[in-house]
């Protein structure tokens, strides 16, 4: 079973073999090395007896990868004030610094910079978000650093200092969409936003049970001291693959304070408007995929919070529901092209007292595989009934993202 904690960043790369069997060999300068990440092995070398060879003890070795994203933004809706709405071009520059001391363990650091149309701003609402925005001010940021390494031959250990996410420990199973750069146009297309909960610093651990069962257990914190005082998440979910076509995943996840996904209503962001400080949450997501043919994959979530005020009179509760299928063709019309559709149901909070109007969320996109280094991905979003208001027309999203990988 593959690793949840490489599937979750497309754009990072594992380091590159660097050994030798000359004593003394100092580490290769990371401007030496190329892009191209390769299986690290150590190397074998000859002694007296050609059927008696000599290990030679890894060297650490350091690579650099990167991606930079440009995507040209157009959208249409009602939207509150005056925010205006006009095309506009902006991009993210990613630069990743790997480095493996043993060629099985990695350190990473990733450099960061965005400047894209934050389109949540101009509608009021986070389910106009697209997967890649922001706006750092044309300031290189730290967004990522995190260590990885083994236990054994089943387990690993992922520790994050910044950037952490739950999707970086347990798998969201939705393959074809999960990138930023390389999957959804959008931000809750990409998987379910209850593996947004959370984030920061932490630990997370990632068990091989069985061939077929993996466990993945993991503690996330804003808090500069990681105790639970202000935002953290404590989760664990069982992924299990009957078979190499399909495979299962059941999530849990208790939070405080850690509603906001950027992905569903405000009021799913904070069901309490702004009356409580200490909220607590018990999450169950549900997430599956099916290659249902080698190019089409089938994949969907369905998501429950029940969020509860517990510093409030009677401690309140809300439950926030999310939901989503999509659908993936691989080498659609070319080799290597994908072609993605999601129907979803972005976070809202659901009433037990009748009817009531919700948001559904529509997306088409198509990724045109030009060559290893670029692809070019057009695609259309449609948000119906914006924030659940009936009386709000629907937000029409587009935007052509191309990706540049080195």
């Amino acid at each position: 079973m593959p690793s949840p904690i490489a599937a979750a960043q497309p754009s990072v790369t594992t380091p590159e073999d660097e050994t030798s069997g000359l004593e003394g060999q100092v580490i290769t300068p990371v401007w030496q090395l190329v892009p191209e990440a390769k299986e690290v092995a150590p190397r074998q070398v000859p002694v007296d007896s050609p059927n008696e060879p000599e290990t030679v003890e890894f060297q650490p070795t350091t690579q650099l990868s990167g991606e930079a994203v440009f995507a040209f933004v157009y959208a249409a809706g009602d939207r509150p004030g005056s925010a205006s709405i006009r095309p506009s071009l902006g991009r993210r520059i990613r630069l990743d610094v790997e480095t493996s001391f043993s060629g099985e363990d990695q350190l990473r650091f990733r450099f960061q910079n965005t400047n894209v149309a934050e389109l949540d701003d101009v509608f009021g609402t986070d389910m106009a978000r697209l997967s890649i925005q922001g706006d750092d001010k044309n300031e290189i940021a730290l967004s990522r650093l995190d260590y990885t390494f083994p236990i054994g031959d089943r387990t690993e250990v992922f520790l994050p200092v910044v950037g952490g996410s739950i999707s970086d420990i347990a798998d969201p199973l939705n393959p074809l969409f999960s990138g930023s750069g390389s999957g959804s146009v959008s931000r809750f297309g990409q998987r379910n936003p209850l593996y947004r909960q959370g984030g920061g610093a932490g630990v997370g651990l990632t068990h091989e049970v069985t061939d077929h069962l993996e466990l993945s257990l993991g503690y996330l914190s804003d808090a500069e001291n990681l105790l639970p005082e202000e935002e953290y998440v404590a989760f664990a979910q069982a992924t299990y693959e009957p078979t190499d076509t399909l495979s299962l995943g059941l999530l849990y996840a208790y939070g405080f304070n850690g509603l906001d996904t950027g992905t569903g209503s405000e009021q799913s962001n904070d069901p309490f408007m702004d009356q409580s400080d200490a909220i607590s949450s018990h999450s169950v997501g549900i997430q599956a995929t099916a290659d249902v043919t080698p190019q089409f994959t089938l994949s969907g979530w369905a998501g429950l919070t029940r969020a509860t005020a517990t510093d409030l009179s009677n401690s309140p509760e809300a439950d926030i529901l999310n939901w989503a299928v999509t659908l993936g063709y691989s080498d659609l019309l070319g080799d290597s092209n994908v072609g993605g559709i999601v129907i979803g149901y972005p976070p809202q909070v659901i009433s037990v007292q009748g009817p009531a109007t919700h948001s559904l969320h529509l997306e088409l996109f198509y990724k045109i595989h030009m060559n290893e280094q670029i692809s070019v991905t057009p695609g259309i979003v449609v948000i119906t009934n914006p924030e659940a208001d009936p009386n709000r027309s629907p937000i029409v999203l587009g935007a052509i993202r191309t990706t540049f990988e080195f």
